[in-house]
């Protein structure tokens, strides 16, 4: 019982391993094509987080996933992802609605910051509404960007395939012979 499931749990682990390389993979070469634009995958964003100011709900090297929300259904409390300047994203929570000349600007502030952000963001800035996060998997992330990261996790997916084959013809084998 307890051997099959840590086998169960070992492949349930390598699954969402490989997922998670395959989606960091494709947004990587998908962001190399879409220069200025958050790669997006069914319509979720996966990205990285760099800095602390989401503390302690988001940390340095999580993984952020981010849906694109209608941005009049936005309200205070929610976390978003904005874009401060071509090459800036942010992810802060809205601390504000703030209506002027007819639009409605979002005020946000980091969580572990003391004071609001300088700026008002507008709802063209919006990139989407904070879905999930997967603790440190920002790590796998910035590893897999890499030429040297991308050739390591894709041998050592080769490697696991291939010994998952082998045992699979030795157990073959083993059956064969005490059929005899």
């Amino acid at each position: 019982m307890l051997k099959k499931t840590l086998r169960w749990s070992g492949n349930v682990l390598f699954a969402l391993f490989v997922l998670l390389s395959v989606l960091v993979l494709v947004s990587t070469f998908q962001s190399k094509n879409q220069i200025g634009q958050v790669p997006s995958i069914l319509g979720f964003k996966i990205m990285t987080v760099m800095t602390g100011s989401m503390e302690p709900e988001i940390h340095p090297g999580d993984m952020i996933i981010v849906k694109g929300k209608d941005p009049s259904k936005l309200q205070v409390e929610d976390v978003i992802t904005y874009q401060m300047n071509q090459q800036t994203l942010v992810t802060h929570r809205i601390v504000d609605l703030v209506k002027k000349d007819g639009e409605t600007l979002y005020q946000t502030k980091g969580d572990a910051n003391n004071v609001v952000d300088q700026n008002f963001v507008s709802s063209d800035q919006i990139v989407g509404v904070l879905a999930f996060t997967i603790p440190k998997a920002g790590h796998l992330a910035q590893i897999l960007q890499t030429p040297t990261g991308i050739i390591i996790i894709s041998l050592l997916i080769l490697l696991i395939i291939t010994l998952g084959m082998i045992k699979k013809m030795l157990t073959a084998q083993r059956e064969e012979t005490s059929h005899t």
